[in-house]
């Protein structure tokens, strides 16, 4: 792949799906000011427990599609249409199962509107399986229009929808819960042309038991591998309506988190153009190029979210126009650094899902989200909702710590690492970036601005000094 093909594959994966960042850029500061702590607090409830559903109701069966992709290039669409069924049959029986847990959960009283908000709720659940297969599909025939310029106008769509309900119609948590529903069903609607009709790929009823139990033997053990990102993204918001936190507060976690999750955008985005490398050094037992591959992708992480913490006061008086949501801008910046080691995930997790010992990807990031809820359900009744900041960024962070403790990523990640001393490094530069951003990010426009500009140098003489420009 030349780098030309890279930089636009980034371009189309990261930048023009958060064009709808741009968007929300013009609509925050006039809905914020109809918008409160409580309308977060519902909403990120809400979007918990979702979340929380969606990773349960693929059942792992996505492990099946990249694999069958480079196995059976030619028949590779009878798999996908077997496991999109699966999905579809899976899907409607977790989002009725959501709706009737939002319903004791949130806090109104049981009418017709809550009804109705739950189902609102439960719509991407429902709607899940096409989107997933066109995450896969696209990316693997490095085609990536069809799938970004369809979530790009279903989350237009959708933030349209919720900025009239909003600001028009000053209806709070219901425009923003709409704004997921109607990019659910817009882009489940276009890709039934895409994925179903132009590439062939459509339900298909197995009848085979025995196959489906092979299938879901190896997928099952991804359902707690996909439950463990919801535990580190949304357990803490769980837990505090488990406790009857204050929604205000809530709110404020929960919008903080939001932004502080941008920081990631740029790392997703190169990580998912690099997907087609990663995956041919690996099998190719490229161990060296393997290793440049993550280098560049974790040094891109450090740098962008080290300058994103620093200017996200601006960030914050530019956008939110509403002096009760800007007190999350301390918890923004500290949580934009929770995810900083998504490329360590990745790369670690590549070789599981090539070799489907899947088994193995509990450790990645169920055992990391199951810390963090304990640590939550055991912190937050006695040190409040900012407790949590803490454990989130503990819990991702503890993915580092797996090779030392685990002995198949121990011998994995020494072997295309080289050196699990890099790790201890890469955990020392994280806590400093950490640490020097945040009691920097309250210093004069014109030092950030000369930081920024050292730090964006500091990443291309890295990227010249390891030659990292020869893996594009």
């Amino acid at each position: 792949m030349s780098t030309r093909k890279i930089v636009t594959n980034t371009f189309y994966y990261g930048v023009v799906p958060k064009l709808t960042m741009l968007l929300s850029i013009v609509i925050l500061p006039l809905t914020t000011p109809f918008l409160t702590p409580f309308d977060y607090g519902v909403y990120g409830v809400m979007t918990s427990y979702t979340s929380l559903f969606i990773s349960i109701a693929p059942l792992g069966l996505h492990v099946h599609l990249t694999n069958s992709f480079f196995e059976y290039p030619r028949n590779y669409n009878l798999v996908w249409g077997r496991v999109l069924m699966l999905m579809l049959l899976s899907s409607l029986c977790f989002g009725v199962l959501n709706m009737c847990i939002l319903l004791f959960t949130l806090p109104m009283d049981v009418s017709l509107s809550k009804v109705l908000l739950c189902a609102i709720g439960a719509v991407p659940i429902f709607l899940l399986a096409n989107g997933i297969l066109a995450q896969h599909l696209f990316p693997l025939r490095e085609t990536p229009k069809p799938l970004v310029f369809t979530n790009l106008l279903g989350s237009v769509t959708g933030m349209l929808v919720s900025f009239v309900m909003i600001y028009f119609l000053r209806l709070g948590y219901w425009g923003l819960a709409a704004a997921n529903a109607v990019a659910a069903v817009f882009t489940f609607t276009v890709f039934l042309k895409f994925v179903w009709a132009d590439i062939d790929i459509r339900p298909i009823w197995d009848r085979n038991r025995q196959r489906i139990k092979n299938m879901l033997k190896i997928a099952l053990p991804l359902v707690p591998h996909a439950m463990g990102f919801v535990l580190l993204t949304s357990s803490a918001r769980i837990v505090m309506s488990q406790y009857h936190i204050s929604y205000d507060e809530i709110g404020l976690f929960s919008h903080g988190s939001t932004m502080g999750d941008y920081a990631v955008v740029i790392t997703s985005a190169l990580v998912t153009a690099l997907v087609p490398q990663m995956q041919r050094a690996y099998r190719n037992s490229d161990f060296p190029t393997y290793r440049k591959l993550y280098f560049l992708c974790q040094a891109v992480a450090l740098t962008t979210t080290f300058c994103i913490c620093l200017w996200m006061p601006e960030i914050y008086s530019l956008l939110i126009r509403n002096e009760n949501l800007a007190q999350s801008c301390g918890i923004a910046s500290q949580l934009c650094f929770a995810n900083v080691v998504f490329s360590f995930y990745v790369f670690m997790s590549t070789p599981v899902f090539i070799e489907k010992n899947t088994m193995q990807l509990l450790w990645l990031v169920f055992v990391p989200g199951a810390l963090n809820f304990i640590l939550c359900y055991a912190l937050i009744p006695f040190y409040g909702y900012r407790v949590a900041i803490y454990s989130t960024i503990i819990s991702y962070w503890s993915q580092l710590m797996i090779p030392f403790f685990v002995g198949y990523y121990k011998k994995n990640v020494k072997e295309w690492l080289g050196n699990l001393g890099f790790i201890l490094l890469i955990l020392v530069i994280i806590l400093s970036d950490l640490l020097l951003a945040n009691a920097l990010m309250y210093m004069g426009i014109w030092l950030k601005v000369i930081l920024t500009l050292l730090t964006a140098l500091a990443l291309f003489c890295f990227y010249r000094r390891y030659r990292l420009s020869e893996l594009v």
